[in-house]
């Protein structure tokens, strides 16, 4: 179990492609097409509409519905195993596995194995009341091994998913299969989306294959709902079965992210650019 145990914890938040890394990455990118798509309502209308480049505008929102579509597909990706040469960080990979091996995720488990801690919370409050009698009067620091309430807090948490209570556990309680049930099902909120970008992204399907399969509209705030249910989807994996969140979803700027956008993208003549495009244009010709 240990070596499941890492290898959740990895894909979750170790890994470079982890599911944390892909949630800011993911929240990122919609924070800075928000604020650019703010930007461009607010250019001044004129005869000939706003002042900006076509293209340059084309450009961005392809790649950002491009890339915010495939980058759901992968957090959700159900179809590919955690481990092995087609191994994948996904929340779906991450979930399935630790789905198969329920039987064996027993109250000690999750608490000595997950989490690391001591089973015998009762045991470490009376160490720690007899630390505390051992200090006398006054404030005084109690170290990290009499913390019995983090074990507590865990044995309720298992108390929950287990189906439960204090007066009826025991060490070899399991999750209930309606836990895994529930976070599947919220994960499945999103199969359109993710067949959507299958179908225009991953794949070029046909118009056959398309048809009634593809979404209609789907919008920024469509897409800010689906950050959020992954995100919350990933917490509750994070909290239950790798003792640990995913972290601060929109990362804090290390940088003015919106120095040099008040200025014009060309600030000298257009001549190279129109060279480029001709250039290109004569190598496609040929």
């Amino acid at each position: 179990m240990r070596e499941k145990i890492a290898a959740w914890k990895n894909a979750l938040d170790g890994d470079a492609n982890s599911v944390s890394q892909a949630l800011s990455h993911l929240a990122w990118n919609i924070a800075a097409f928000s604020s650019i798509g703010e930007a461009i309502r607010e250019a001044p209308e004129t005869e000939g509409g706003k002042k900006i480049n076509g293209v340059m505008i084309d450009l961005l929102v392809e790649g950002f519905w491009g890339s915010t579509m495939q980058a759901i597909r992968r957090l959700v990706d159900k179809a590919h195993p955690l481990y092995g040469r087609n191994g994948v960080c996904s929340l779906g990979a991450i979930l399935s596995d630790v789905r198969a091996v329920r039987n064996r995720i027993t109250r000690r488990v999750y608490v000595e194995q997950i989490a690391e801690l001591p089973y015998n919370y009762e045991e470490v409050r009376r160490r720690h009341e007899e630390y505390a009698w051992q200090q006398g009067p006054g404030a005084f620091w109690v170290p990290r091994e009499f913390h019995y309430e983090i074990s507590e807090q865990r044995h309720a948490e298992f108390d929950w998913l287990s189906g439960t209570t204090p007066g009826t556990s025991s060490d070899a309680d399991v999750i209930q299969e309606g836990i895994f049930d529930r976070l599947d099902a919220r994960l499945a909120r999103l199969d359109r989306v993710v067949e959507h970008a299958t179908l225009h992204y991953a794949h070029a399907a046909t118009e056959a294959s398309r048809n009634g399969r593809v979404l209609d509209q789907w919008g920024l705030d469509d897409a800010k709902a689906a950050l959020k249910e992954l995100y919350e989807v990933a917490e509750l994996i994070g909290r239950w079965f790798c003792f640990s969140g995913v972290g601060m979803l929109l990362p804090t700027p290390q940088f003015d992210q919106f120095e040099h956008l008040d200025q014009p993208l060309l600030q000298g003549s257009r001549a190279s650019l129109d060279a480029l495009w001709n250039a290109f244009d004569e190598e496609t010709q040929r």
